[in-house]
């Protein structure tokens, strides 16, 4: 989204406004982009036919920008408590790395944001690593601050409908299997059904 042409402002608002404790740009900054960068690898590493390392970051880390224990990252930080700040150092690195200047809407930066995290849920029930969806969804309540007033991820995909999240998806079909959607997920949306209920939809 960022080498697209999305904002960091942009993408961190997204993100909040969805209900999230912070934004991924901020994240990526506070734990370090080093850590995220290590931590990406062994994803991609895993998940070769969905999950790619992004080449900008690698950049960042090789430079040095680690983040805000280095006082710069993806922003810079400033004064005694670290205060985020635009780093115009920062202009060069996105540029040998954009692919792209379109605007983007809030709209799209949320779904290509939380689109395949609700997937790689489906699939954590599809392959059997977790028996029960509300176990996923108590999982990313816990451990990664998913908001509460939504649920879950899996309770957010009832809330939308499992059909309306196919439709979303469909807009993404070129950006690979990332955005692909899972036998299962057709499944409820063909049969009209939910992830907390067993009754039809309607």
């Amino acid at each position: 989204l960022l080498c697209e042409g999305a904002s960091m402002d942009q993408i961190d608002k997204a993100s909040t406004k969805f209900g999230m404790p912070m934004g991924p740009i901020a994240l990526h900054d506070l734990v370090g982009t080093d850590v995220a960068l290590s931590a990406g690898q062994v994803v991609a590493t895993a998940y070769s036919d969905r999950a790619e390392m992004c080449p900008l970051l690698q950049d960042i880390v090789q430079s040095g920008r680690l983040g805000k224990k280095a006082s710069k990252g993806f922003r810079q930080y400033v004064g005694p408590k670290g205060k985020p700040a635009d780093d115009p150092e920062f202009a060069a690195f996105l540029e040998r790395h954009r692919t792209g200047t379109r605007e983007f809407s809030q709209d799209e930066i949320t779904e290509r944001l939380f689109l395949p995290m609700l997937l790689e849920a489906t699939r954590t029930l599809e392959d059997g690593i977790v028996s029960e969806p509300a176990h996923v969804d108590l999982a990313l309540l816990l451990g990664i601050g998913f908001p509460a007033f939504r649920g879950g991820i899996l309770h957010w995909c009832d809330a939308e409908g499992p059909d309306a999240i196919l439709k979303k998806l469909e807009k993404y079909t070129d950006l690979g299997k990332r955005f692909e959607a899972t036998d299962s997920l057709k499944q409820m949306a063909s049969g009209g059904e939910r992830y907390f209920s067993l009754s039809k939809a309607g």
